[in-house]
């Protein structure tokens, strides 16, 4: 999930990318959000327009919960979140006992899974000013471009990763246990404490993530699904997916959004280049509105962009027929 730290289906048997970094085979439900070819050029002719996107906010009337579910077996905060499709930010806030980083989830209880609400629409207003600029600044495009307005001016733009074990002391004296008592592996006591704090990250050829035990003794993690979730879990309980996601907190949920800045960025440790199209599939407790973070999965590729690209704020537009390409 982002703390600051989708497409058509997609066939593997056709998809050049259906295996992972490490050598494991990626599901479909991964490969889902990407373009079936995963060619980096654009099919479609479009244009960028200075013309604001008409775009609203929700307001919520919190209510009471509509939907209950009791814990059993191996159920986690992530887990229950995927399973009724919402983000574990709401979790979180709808079932206020529960800690953030899940470590005292109790089986036989019970949980809300879903919110009875009032939505109530603001749409967004034009200024006489913005009027004026589009004007001025639109040109006339022809029928057979697909024009993308734009979304937001000067967002702030940052990135986020989940822990690697390369990025703290090493050491073997601490084991990382799952809530059963199962050793998954032994690291440094930095990393173990890092893994706690972050709630997800990689251990050896494994991805974990705290589970729904309290965290006593380092006895708290579940072990990721690799096929499904090669590259960690987004607060929705979704792959994450690098270079690929970004967390927004006032973007819609599977919105595709187009940045400009981004396009011909060289992927680190890839012959690919980023063709700008991302995918709104994150939110974040680290910041709040006009502002974008983008997942590359590790602090090494942030460091490598950073340094070739030191942006801070970006222009974004919507993505329109933008394809969204795996490229790991």
């Amino acid at each position: 999930m982002a703390n600051g730290r989708f497409g058509a289906l997609a066939d593997p048997a056709s998809q050049g990318s259906a295996i992972a970094f490490d050598g494991q085979e990626l599901s479909s439900d991964y490969l889902s959000a990407f373009s079936l070819d995963n060619l980096e050029d654009n099919d479609v002719d479009f244009e960028l327009s200075d013309e604001i996107a008409d775009t609203h906010v929700n307001l919520f009337k919190r209510a009471d919960c509509s939907k209950l579910y009791t814990v059993s077996g191996s159920d986690t905060c992530s887990t229950i979140s995927k399973k009724y499709g919402i983000s574990l930010d709401n979790f979180y806030s709808w079932n206020p006992q529960v800690k953030k980083g899940c470590p005292n989830l109790h089986n036989g209880k019970k949980y809300c899974v879903g919110k009875s609400t009032h939505v109530k629409k603001l749409a967004s207003k034009k200024t006489k000013g913005a009027k004026k600029a589009a004007k001025k600044g639109t040109k006339k495009v022809s029928s057979s471009k697909e024009t993308r307005k734009k979304l937001q001016t000067k967002s702030a733009f940052t990135y986020y990763w989940i822990a690697q074990e390369e990025d703290y002391k090493k050491g073997h004296t601490t084991a990382v246990k799952t809530c059963s008592g199962q050793t998954i592996e032994k690291v440094s006591s930095d990393y173990a404490d890092a893994l706690v704090m972050e709630g997800t990250g990689v251990i050896g050829s494994k991805i974990v993530n705290l589970g729904g035990c309290s965290c006593s003794g380092y006895k708290c993690f579940e072990i990721i699904d690799k096929k499904s979730d090669p590259y960690g879990l987004t607060s929705y309980g979704t792959p994450l997916r690098p270079y690929a996601t970004i967390a927004s907190n006032d973007l819609k949920k599977n919105t595709k959004i187009f940045v400009p800045d981004l396009v011909g960025w060289k992927i680190p440790g890839s012959g690919k280049t980023h063709n700008g199209c991302l995918l709104v599939d994150d939110e974040s407790w680290s910041f709040k509105g006009h502002h974008i973070d983008f997942y590359v999965y590790a602090m090494k590729n942030y460091k490598v962009l950073d340094k070739q690209h030191h942006i801070n704020s970006v222009d974004i537009y919507e993505g329109g027929s933008c394809k969204l390409l795996n490229y790991m």
